[in-house]
C-alpha cells in the first residue's frame, strides 16, 4: 500500500535541517540550510518506519530532526515556498497516478526528489533533471525467496505439494511475485503446485480460500502466499485444521504477525519491506544529488528507474531481523546508493 502527500490531505512530513557549517572565511555566513523531508499519510503502515529511516540518516549525517508535520497539498507547496526551494524529498505516493502531480510542482522549483513504489509505465525518469531516482520493490524476488525457503521448510526438502494465493489478478505486483514462484518451480522439479487462487490480498478471503482449498488437497506441504495478509489467513485455517507448522506456509512483507508466526514456526518465510533503508536511500541520495556529488544526467537509465531487494526472514534469523530491525535500526551504509539495486525498471 502506498500513500502520498500530494493527493491525500494529513499526509506525514518528516523534515531534517542541514545545519549550516556556521561561518565561511571573512565572517560571511554560508548559504541557508537545506531541509530534507519524507512523506507519506498516516495510514501508511510504513510511515514509522519512514521516521526511524529518516531519524537515522539525519543522526549518521550529523543532522538533527527539527520537525514532525502533518500537512496537506497546500501546506506543502508553502513549505517549498517558504524555504525557496532549498529542500529536497523522499515520497511514497498513493498511487501511480500521483506521480505526474508531484513531478509537475517540485520540477517547477528545481526540487531535487526520490519516489517509491508506484509509477505510470510511460512517465520516465530521466526526462526529469531533479527527479533523482525512482525505486521499488523487487517482487519477482521476493516471491522467489519466500518460495524457496517455503520448499526447505518441507518434511523432506525441496520435495511436495503447494497452494499458491496470489493478490488480484490485475495487481503488477501479484503477478511479478507470481513469477518468482514460478522461477523457484522450474528449479525446483520435486516440487508441484496443485492449485492456483487469489485471495485478493485479504487475510479473510485468504482464509476461506484455504479451508476449501485443505478440503480438495488434504495432503500438500506448504502454501505459498503473494504477501503476510493472506499468509496469516492461511494459517489460521491450518490452525483450525490442525495443521500449523505441520503444513508451512510463506508471505511477503515482513508484517509484525508474520515475523511472531516465523518465530513460533507456523510459517517459513517473509520477505520484509525495510522502509527504513528506503527513506535513507532516497534521502541520502536526494541531497548528494544537490550538493552536486551525484550527477544526476550522468547515471544510466538503470539506475534511475530500478527495483531493490528487501530482507529474507526465515527460522534460521528471525532473532537477529527482529533485534536489528524491529526493536533497532541498522547502521545502513548510505555510500553506495545501488548496493541493493536488483533489476532496471523498463
Amino acid at each position: 500500500m502506498h500513500r502520498g502527500f500530494l493527493v491525500v490531505a494529513g499526509a506525514l512530513v518528516v523534515v531534517i535541517a542541514f545545519a549550516p557549517f556556521a561561518f565561511a572565511g571573512g565572517g560571511k555566513e554560508t548559504p541557508e540550510p537545506t531541509t530534507l523531508a519524507i512523506a507519506s499519510t498516516p495510514a501508511n503502515p510504513s510511515q514509522g518506519d519512514y521516521k526511524a529511516g529518516a531519524d537515522a540518516f539525519g543522526k549518521k549525517a550529523g543532522f538533527p530532526v527539527v520537525d514532525v508535520l502533518v500537512k496537506g497539498l497546500p501546506d506543502i507547496v508553502a513549505e517549498v515556498a517558504r524555504m525557496g526551494g532549498n529542500v529536497v524529498f523522499f515520497i511514497d505516493p498513493s498511487q501511480d497516478s500521483d506521480d505526474a502531480a508531484i513531478v509537475q510542482i517540485l520540477e517547477q522549483d528545481g526540487v531535487y526528489f526520490v519516489t517509491w513504489g508506484a509509477k505510470p509505465v510511460d512517465l520516465k525518469v530521466w526526462s526529469y533533471p531533479h527527479w533523482v531516482a525512482h525505486i521499488s520493490f523487487d517482487a519477482v524476488a521476493a516471491g522467489y525467496s519466500a518460495a524457496t525457503e517455503l520448499f526447505k521448510a518441507f518434511a523432506t526438502p525441496h520435495q511436495g505439494k503447494i497452494l499458491a494465493i496470489q493478490g488480484p489478478a490485475a495487481a503488477v505486483r501479484s503477478t511479478e511475485s507470481f513469477q518468482g514462484l514460478q522461477k523457484a518451480l522450474s528449479e525446483n522439479t520435486g516440487v508441484q503446485l496443485v492449485q492456483s487462487v487469489s485471495g485478493d490480498w485479504g487475510r479473510i478471503s485468504a482464509y476461506n480460500e484455504t479451508r476449501g482449498l485443505l478440503a480438495t488437497h488434504p495432503e500438500i506441504d506448504g502454501i505459498w502466499c503473494a504477501n503476510d495478509e493472506m499468509a496469516l489467513g492461511a494459517i489460521q485455517a491450518l490452525k483450525e485444521a490442525g495443521l500449523a507448522g505441520k503444513v508451512m506456509v510463506s508471505g511477503i512483507d515482513g508484517a509484525p504477525e508474520m515475523l511472531q508466526a516465523v518465530k513460533a514456526g507456523t510459517a517459513a518465510a517473509t520477505v520484509m519491506n525495510d522502509a527504513k533503508y528506503r527513506a535513507g536511500l532516497g534521502l541520502a541520495m536526494s541531497i548528494a544529488a544537490k550538493q552536486g556529488r551525484l550527477d544526476v544526467a550522468a547515471q544510466p537509465h538503470t539506475y534511475r528507474q530500478f527495483d531493490i531487494t528487501d530482507v529474507s526472514v526465515t527460522k534460521a534469523n528471525i532473532d537477529q531481523v527482529i533485534r536489528d530491525y524491529v526493536e533497532s535500526t541498522p547502521d545502513y551504509d548510505f555510500s553506495d546508493f545501488y548496493a541493493r539495486w536488483s533489476a532496471a525498471i523498463p
